[in-house]
C-alpha cells in the first residue's frame, strides 16, 4: 500500500530559513492517479475471520512479529504465529540456561570441588613441599615445580599447575 502524498514545499517556502537547494530533492506531484488494491476473497477464507491484507497493519507473522499489535486484535493465524514465536524464545532461552548450568556443574566438579583432580593434585604437591624429607632430596620448596600429567601439548608443558 503506497503513502499518502504530502507537498511539503509549501509549508517551506513559509520559512525564511529553509535553503532552496533542498527543494531540488522533494518527490514532485504524481501525474497518475494510483489506486488502492483491493484484496481478492478466496474461498479458504470465512466470513467470520478478518483478513489482515484489508486492514492498515502488515500482517503478523513468525519472521515479523514485534509484539506491538495487541493480542485480541490477532487472527488465529496470527495468533499461531505468535505463539511460536513466543515458544521458539522460551526454549532458546531455556536451552541456554541448561546449558550454562552444564558449564557451571563441570567447572565445579573438575576445578572447584574438593574431590576434583585439581585440588587433590594441588595437596598432594602442598604436602610435599611442605615436608622435610623431600625438600631434603628435591631442594627448596619454592624451587620444586609439579606439571601433572604429561603431555605433547607445548604449552601446557611449559606453566606449572601449582
Amino acid at each position: 500500500m503506497s503513502r499518502p502524498y504530502v507537498d511539503f514545499r509549501k509549508s517551506f517556502m513559509k520559512l525564511d530559513t529553509f535553503p532552496l537547494f533542498h527543494l531540488a530533492r522533494l518527490r514532485p506531484k504524481p501525474t497518475t492517479k494510483s489506486f488502492p488494491i483491493t484484496a481478492a476473497r478466496h474461498a479458504t477464507q470465512g466470513s467470520s475471520g478478518t483478513n489482515p491484507a484489508s486492514s492498515s497493519r502488515k500482517a503478523v507473522t513468525v519472521a515479523s512479529d514485534d509484539g506491538h499489535v495487541r493480542w485480541g486484535e490477532l487472527s488465529k493465524r496470527e495468533k499461531v504465529a505468535r505463539t511460536t514465536q513466543q515458544s521458539f524464545n522460551f526454549l532458546t532461552i531455556l536451552t541456554g540456561l541448561v546449558m550454562t548450568g552444564g558449564v557451571i556443574t563441570f567447572l565445579y566438579l573438575e576445578v572447584f570441588s574438593s574431590s576434583s583432580k585439581t585440588n587433590q593434585f594441588n595437596r598432594a604437591v602442598d604436602r610435599v613441599k611442605s615436608d622435610g624429607r623431600c625438600t631434603e632430596l628435591l631442594g627448596p620448596s619454592k624451587k620444586i615445580s609439579a606439571y601433572g600429567e604429561p603431555t605433547w601439548n607445548k604449552w601446557a608443558k611449559a606453566r606449572p599447575i601449582a
